[in-house]
């Protein structure tokens, strides 16, 4: 894996998410540019903490925002941000009890941050949209 960048081909429209998801990324940066150091325990494990916490907070604000814009797909979208809820638990349990490397965790991060936001959350876009008042909230 090379450094994950956000760029604008990932925006969806709305700056908060937009901001959400960079940070997602940053995050996915930091696990990578610390995988292979084995005396970087501290970092990964305070990393992957904030990780777990953000994504509750991310995926709350985002669903907020499509129930407000009564995507069509909410139900949907829903239920896959509660997989990928499981499967980061999934892993972070495996990378503790030993079983799983860090490369695994750092993969499956670049490619649930760059599929889902290409394949899932551009979808949302035209609804969000129509939102007659821009999308606020607290990041």
């Amino acid at each position: 894996m090379t450094r994950l960048e956000w760029t604008i081909e990932y925006s969806v429209g709305v700056p908060k998410i937009d901001q959400q998801h960079a940070y997602l990324f940053e995050l996915a940066n930091r696990l990578f540019q610390h995988m292979g150091m084995p005396d970087a325990t501290q970092i990964i494990d305070d990393t992957i903490a904030e990780l777990h916490r953000y994504v509750d907070t991310h995926f709350a604000y985002e669903e907020a925002i499509l129930k407000k814009a009564d995507y069509e797909h909410y139900e949907e979208h829903k239920q896959m941000h509660e997989l990928m809820r499981t499967r980061l638990d999934l892993l972070t349990q495996q990378l503790k009890q030993g079983v799983l490397n860090r490369q695994d965790l750092v993969e499956f991060m670049e490619s649930w941050l760059t599929e889902h936001i290409i394949m899932e959350d551009m979808r949302f876009i035209p609804a969000v949209a129509k939102l007659s008042e821009p999308p606020t909230g607290p990041l």
